[in-house]
C-alpha cells in the first residue's frame, strides 16, 4: 500500500513539474521594440529584472509574444520596424492622431487583447525621444501593475527652499539644475545652476553627471520631484528635489 502511495506522489509531482514551466511563462514579460527604442532606454530592462519579474525582449519580428499575459510595446504607430504596425493595430485613433501632431506622449493600456486576462501596454511617442519620456513617466506604474506592489527602487531626497540656500551658500559640490522654461530661466535663476528645461530632461539625461550629487529646482516643487524620480529610475542614487519653489528661494535673500 505504501508503494503505490509513494508512486502516486511522483506521478503527480511529476505532472506538476512538467506544468510548472507553462505557468511561469504565462506569468513573463514580452516586451516589444525595435533596435533603436531600445537602444535609447538601456535601463529599461535591468529595471523590470531588478523588481523580480522575468522579461524576453522581441526585437526585429514578431515571435511568439501574443501568448504572454504581460506586453510592453515600445513605440508609436509610426515607429519603424514591426512595432510601428503592432502598435497602430492597438492605440485608438485619437491617441494616433495625438502622437501625429508632434510634442505629446503617452501610456495606453489594453486588457484581454489577444487572450483572455492579458494586459498590453504601449509606451509610445512623437518621436523616439518622447517614446523615452514616456518610458520614464510611466515604467512604474506598469511594473506596480504587474508585481501588484510598489516598484522598489532607490529614493531620492526632499529639501526645503531654505536647505537649498544653505547648500549654495556653502558650496556643496552638487549638479544644481533649474527645471524652469529657457525664458523664465533668462529672467532670473540660481546662480550655478544649469537650466535643462523639464520637458527636455528624459533627453539630456546623459549631460548629468553620475559622480555627483543632483539637486533640482523649478517653480513649485512639483517638476523637481518628477524629474527626480525620472533619475532614480535611470540608475542615479544620490539625488534631491526642492520642495518649494524658486520664488521662495529667493524670498529668503
Amino acid at each position: 500500500m505504501m508503494k503505490k502511495q509513494a508512486y502516486s506522489i511522483l506521478i503527480l509531482c511529476s505532472i506538476l513539474f512538467s506544468l510548472a514551466p507553462l505557468t511561469m511563462a504565462e506569468e513573463r514579460v514580452a516586451l516589444v521594440s525595435n533596435s533603436i527604442d531600445i537602444d535609447m532606454n538601456p535601463t529599461l530592462l535591468p529595471l523590470i529584472r531588478s523588481n523580480g519579474i522575468a522579461v524576453d525582449y522581441f526585437g526585429e519580428q514578431d515571435g511568439d509574444f501574443k501568448d504572454y499575459k504581460y506586453i510592453i510595446v515600445l513605440g508609436g504607430p509610426d515607429a519603424i520596424g514591426h512595432t510601428g504596425a503592432i502598435s497602430g493595430n492597438i492605440l485608438l485613433d485619437s491617441d494616433q492622431t495625438k502622437l501625429r501632431n508632434g510634442g505629446q506622449y503617452l501610456m495606453h493600456e489594453s486588457e484581454d487583447l489577444f487572450k483572455a486576462g492579458q494586459k498590453v501596454f504601449v509606451l509610445a511617442g512623437s518621436d523616439r525621444d518622447y517614446t523615452r519620456t514616456s518610458v520614464n513617466m510611466h515604467i512604474s506604474e506598469i511594473i506596480s501593475t504587474i508585481n501588484a506592489k510598489p516598484v522598489q527602487l532607490e529614493t531620492y531626497n526632499t529639501i526645503t527652499a531654505a536647505q537649498l540656500k544653505d547648500m549654495v551658500e556653502s558650496r556643496v559640490d552638487m549638479y544644481l539644475i533649474d527645471l524652469r522654461s529657457e525664458q523664465v530661466y533668462s529672467e532670473g535663476h540660481i546662480e550655478g545652476s544649469v537650466n535643462i528645461p523639464f520637458d527636455t530632461l528624459s533627453n539630456r539625461i546623459n549631460q548629468i553627471p553620475r559622480n555627483k550629487r543632483v539637486v533640482f529646482y523649478c517653480t513649485t516643487g512639483k517638476r523637481s520631484e518628477q524629474g527626480a524620480q525620472i533619475l532614480i529610475e535611470n540608475g542615479f542614487s544620490d539625488v534631491y528635489a526642492t520642495i518649494e519653489g524658486y520664488s521662495v528661494y529667493q524670498s529668503l535673500n
